[in-house]
């Protein structure tokens, strides 16, 4: 009786616990950790078609500003991560899998009547070198730190820090050879109307003319669409690893989105370390930093904005059981009512990881992150710096 009641908790417990995994689920990385449920109950799990994680990463955190703005120095304890995951195989070839955000608001959008802190929710179907998914999706823009496990990021670069990812739509996966694999994605770029994302103006001269601004009215496109290719490769038995999309979306019947990012990724016994670059030029300023930066109206963006970063990262295991992580990013930001590029920023993060259980992915982390936003003359905007210091912890728990 008593090692039945044991077996029961063990299958209830993961219906209330949460996790999450990689981004797409190409750059996820299994540590092998034993879940509960073999803990609890002494018996081996040998099914996959049911698996339950929580991933959290939480601190005591000193800053003063984002990358928006400089505030006074204040401190807090936060909640940077906390994700409930659920995925499985069912048979050999229909999978599927699930992740929503705990720390978010659950409203869905208009559009796609998705939970907006609904992150993933889609069902594949493997053939012999295909898979097709459906439904909520991550939209596979290529890079590594795109792709990273949010729990691992101290800190995006500014350009990924504003993008939405996660939208309704398809992917079709090809694999011609091992280690090489090709996806073709359609999806919504939206998750509510055009009007309610971007509102219904766009600004076609600036605050830099006497004037003062001139806006024209615009509507969203009626089919709106994401398009992309995306490219994973694997050399030399994964030691180098490469990633690159390109793609463009539908904005309005005049305007339009383009994207490109490339990364490579090397993995050496006690070392990995990656570097990528993205470009985004929009139509209308999807990420919202320009519009943000020249004070537009709620209901209104500017056009023609374009968007790059560079980023790497290195994670270095110095010992068993000890990390020492650097990573940096450079942005930039043009607009054609600042005469091109008007701002640029660089984002520098050091931290140093302890692991004290050699079977659980749990971290204790002690993180200095710095942050210098530059502007040009003809911004007429002001330059500043911002820092934080955190001290905490993230694990990965696997439930069941």
């Amino acid at each position: 009786m008593k090692k039945f009641a044991i077996l029961a908790a063990t299958l209830l417990f993961p219906l209330l616990a949460f996790a999450q995994g990689g981004n797409t689920g190409m750059g996820f990385e299994m540590y092998g950790q034993e879940s509960f449920f073999e803990r609890l109950s002494a018996l081996e799990k040998r099914s996959d078609a049911f698996n339950l994680y929580l991933n959290f990463a939480g601190s005591y955190q000193v800053e003063n500003g984002n990358e928006f703005a400089r505030t006074p120095w204040n401190g807090k304890f936060r909640a940077r991560d906390l994700r409930l995951e659920i995925k499985g195989t069912l048979t050999d070839r229909i999978y599927y899998r699930m992740r929503q955000k705990l720390n978010r608001a659950a409203s869905a959008g208009t559009l796609d009547d998705f939970a907006k802190s609904m992150d993933i929710m889609m069902v594949g179907y493997r053939f012999r070198h295909f898979a097709v998914e459906a439904g909520k999706i991550c939209q596979h823009w290529g890079g590594f730190d795109y792709d990273e496990n949010p729990m691992y990021v101290y800190q995006y670069s500014d350009l990924l820090n504003s993008m939405d990812i996660f939208f309704a739509g398809v992917d079709l996966y090809w694999m011609p050879i091992p280690l090489h694999e090709f996806v073709f994605e359609i999806s919504n770029p939206l998750v509510s109307s055009f009007e309610q994302t971007y509102g219904s103006r766009v600004c076609t001269a600036g605050p830099s003319f006497a004037a003062g601004p001139t806006f024209m009215p615009v509507t969203g496109t009626r089919f709106p669409v994401n398009a992309l290719v995306n490219w994973n490769g694997n050399f030399r038995n994964g030691i180098v690893q490469t990633r690159v999309a390109a793609g463009f979306m539908t904005q309005t019947n005049e305007f339009m989105g383009k994207l490109i990012n490339g990364g490579i990724k090397f993995n050496f016994p006690n070392l990995k370390w990656y570097v990528d670059y993205m470009l985004e030029a929009d139509g209308i300023d999807r990420l919202g930093f320009a519009s943000a930066d020249f004070s537009m109206p709620e209901d209104a963006r500017l056009r023609d904005v374009t968007y790059t970063t560079l980023i790497s990262k290195a994670v270095w295991q110095f010992i068993p059981g000890w990390n020492l992580v650097a990573k940096g990013s450079y942005d930039t930001v043009s607009t054609a009512i600042a005469d091109g590029r008007y701002r640029s920023s660089l984002m520098g993060v050091l931290s140093l990881e302890y692991m004290p259980e050699p079977t659980q992915d749990f971290r204790v982390f002690l993180a200095a992150t710095g942050h210098r936003v530059m502007f040009t003359p003809v911004s007429g905007l002001e330059s500043f710096n911002t820092g934080r210091v955190e001290f905490g912890i993230m694990y990965r728990i696997k439930c069941y």
